[in-house]
């Protein structure tokens, strides 16, 4: 119970007036929520295309996402069950119901539900992604093919006061004196 209550009064603290993130909190036989809906505006992902064929992936932008996130029995023991309620394309995110996130192969109960909320939005925008390990191979194979289009979106949605877009490089020359 304690958990829950700080991960709700940190969910309070951080995405009231946020940017980017809003979320709805649902109580289930508790004082404090153990199931949250989190919404995702104006950050950019893709999901694929009617067009699409076999052999021929295209894919759409979008730029609204919604997200649930249970928190179980036995978290933070083991880590919550996540689902992504809008249609992407993402190689840890399964397309098919139940629409489980792949939050990581390795879990710390140290993680908090602000952590994971801003670790979904990352996924998102394909600033987060694992290829070796996907729920969808049809997306981690366009994934691996399509690696320069990445991140989708380099939107900063930890730091959203800031505005700031990350600048990916490959190399970054940096002077010592």
């Amino acid at each position: 119970m304690r958990r829950l209550k700080s991960d709700y009064e940190s969910m309070l603290s951080e995405f009231t007036k946020h940017k980017y993130i809003s979320f709805e909190s649902l109580n289930e036989n508790s004082e404090y929520p153990d199931k949250y809906i989190v919404h995702y505006k104006n950050i950019s992902s893709v999901r694929l295309s009617a067009d699409s064929q076999k052999g021929n992936i295209l894919v759409d932008r979008i730029t609204l996402h919604t997200a649930e996130i249970y928190l179980h029995n036995e978290y933070p023991r083991i880590k919550p069950q996540c689902f992504l309620l809008t249609e992407i394309f993402h190689p840890n995110i399964r397309k098919s119901s139940p629409n489980d996130i792949c939050i990581g192969d390795y879990w710390s109960s140290g993680e908090t539900l602000v952590d994971i909320v801003y670790q979904i939005g990352e996924m998102i925008m394909f600033q987060n992604y694992n290829i070796k390990s996907p729920l969808n191979g049809v997306a981690a194979k366009w994934a691996r093919e399509n690696e320069s289009l990445f991140p989708i979106d380099s939107t900063n949605i930890r730091s959203p006061e800031l505005d700031v877009k990350l600048t990916a490089k490959k190399n970054i020359d940096i002077e010592l004196k």
